[in-house]
């Protein structure tokens, strides 16, 4: 099986990854791919392969539309999308709108419809169901006792230790430079941003806004394709 966790930057896409990934792990050997191994994706020296990435080439896009491939893309509102990138990651607004919430934007037009829709906001104030939702969207025949097991491996308490323990490089670390992530469950270092930072000026989210237009409802929403 190959799924696709394709969800908006910065909204917890690493989650789902890490569910789907749990769910499978119990069916045969998995590969973890990022989009600079795209080309292990079908090489079939696994079970099943997940491709965690926030764009799609053709062949993928067309997979997913004759069924050959599951998505699960996670949504949130897009200008806290780019607070939350800019109060992790640093830049210019309408640098990221340009270069990492424009291509995700075409990218979400084209997979939505095939694709598992959750929002980041079902995530985080009703895990135990989003987590049964994307078990279950994987492998028909997830369990409540596979549920029960990922709702507490990944219990906040249990991630905010990760996290720590990645801080700390206690784990296997992927080191980018700028950013660094543990090889096994892709969290990195910077995994969840403080909202308490969020800049919300009023030039910034009009301008947001603007750029990104075609996709949103008067109250700056992401309108739902699925």
């Amino acid at each position: 099986m190959i799924v696709f966790v394709s969800g908006m930057p910065r909204s917890g896409s690493t989650y789902s990854f890490n569910v789907v990934k749990r769910a499978l792990l119990r069916r045969g050997s998995v590969a973890s791919i990022l989009a600079d191994k795209r080309e292990q994706l079908t090489s079939g020296e696994t079970t099943h392969a997940i491709y965690k990435a926030h764009d799609a080439d053709d062949d993928l896009v067309r997979m997913l539309r004759d069924g050959l491939v599951k998505s699960v893309c996670t949504i949130r509102k897009p200008e806290n999308a780019v607070l939350s990138w800019l109060n992790t990651f640093g830049g210019e607004p309408a640098e990221v709108v340009d270069t990492v919430m424009l291509p995700w934007m075409r990218l979400f037009e084209r997979i939505a419809k095939h694709s598992l829709v959750i929002g980041m906001e079902e995530i985080e104030s009703r895990r135990l169901r989003s987590t049964w939702k994307i078990g279950r969207y994987t492998c028909a025949n997830y369990s409540p006792v596979e549920w029960m097991n990922d709702c507490r491996q990944l219990s906040k308490r249990r991630v905010s230790t990760l996290l720590t323990n990645i801080e700390n490089k206690k784990r296997n670390i992927i080191d980018h430079g700028w950013t660094y992530y543990d090889e096994e469950t892709f969290f990195h270092r910077r995994h969840i941003s403080d909202r308490r930072k969020f800049e919300k000026r009023s030039e910034v989210l009009l301008e947001i806004r603007c750029r990104l237009a075609p996709w949103l409802d008067r109250d700056g929403n992401l309108v739902r394709l699925a």
